[in-house]
């Protein structure tokens, strides 16, 4: 097996894009963090291949603050590859702060990584990956609700709900700072709200730039509105809008533990495509 790294994010997408559009859905975290590669400083980036028999078996990105993405145009599970991407990301990164992806492989990553880095592992979130190609019907018509594209003046609420968001969906703490940055992201790519009587009483986000679909996530009730079906319509609502703007597909991250929000978002025409582990390296 052979080992590349990359300096430069233009060769990294030229010579795998192509791959990665195979399965766009599964793998549009990383194509996400591609198309804002190309327009920003990726110095401290990991971009990297393994390759065996002139296929590539194995593409890997790391961006901190998140958590190494890979995944195999092959499908390749085996401990022996799993094993020697762990030894050749060591070389270059000795505490990598975690990995993303498929479960099995996820795992598999981090037994070894973390026996040559004497780390330990654990589970930051249990994820899975929903896809829609197509909406289930559904009759939704509540005239008090209004849903729109979030104006300047949510702000100090869509930021508010951001906060809440990563606290209690992600378990993260998220500065000032970054907040500001992901809003001004999130504002620009698409930021929807379900308003009643002048509150805003959810709002979810379009989190990605992809080539063919759209990618759903921060979908946020507060407390006191929740279980009066508004994520629910927000999110169709969304993926409707989004399908006839000429989406292929709509896909979105669940937390695999919670049954009430998987089946909320599959009563919708999202269907279960593969569960993945966010895990976290510690000392």
């Amino acid at each position: 097996m052979e080992f590349k790294k990359y300096e430069d994010m233009k060769e990294f997408v030229e010579d795998n894009m192509e791959l990665l559009l195979e399965k766009e859905w599964l793998n549009n975290l990383m194509i996400g963090n591609c198309n804002d590669g190309l327009k920003c400083d990726t110095k401290n980036w990991i971009l990297a291949t393994i390759t065996q028999n002139k296929k590539t078996e194995l593409i890997m990105l790391s961006r901190e603050p998140w958590h190494l993405l890979f995944y195999s145009p092959t499908n390749n599970k085996s401990e022996e590859l799993f094993k020697f991407a762990a030894e050749e990301i060591y070389k270059i990164k000795k505490h990598l702060l975690g990995v993303n992806g498929e479960k099995e492989c996820a795992n598999k990553f981090a037994k070894h990584y973390c026996k040559i880095a004497n780390l330990k592992c654990e589970i930051q979130t249990p994820l899975r990956i929903l896809l829609l190609e197509k909406l289930n019907k559904a009759e939704i018509n509540n005239p008090e609700i209004i849903f729109r594209r979030a104006n300047i003046e949510d702000k100090p609420t869509n930021i508010q709900y951001m906060k809440e968001f990563y606290e209690e969906a992600l378990h993260e703490s998220i500065t000032s700072e970054e907040l500001e940055e992901k809003y001004k992201r999130c504002f620009k790519r698409g930021l929807f709200v379900l308003e009643k009587n002048g509150k805003i009483v959810a709002q979810a986000e379009l989190s990605r730039d992809l080539i063919n679909g759209e990618c759903v996530g921060g979908v946020y009730t507060p407390k006191e509105e929740r279980c009066k079906g508004y994520a629910y319509e927000l999110v169709y609502k969304i993926s409707e809008q989004t399908l006839q703007n000429g989406a292929k597909f709509c896909v979105l991250f669940t937390d695999a533990k919670n049954p009430i929000s998987n089946h909320v978002y599959e009563k919708i025409g999202y269907v279960r495509q593969v569960d993945c582990e966010d895990l976290k390296f510690v000392k």
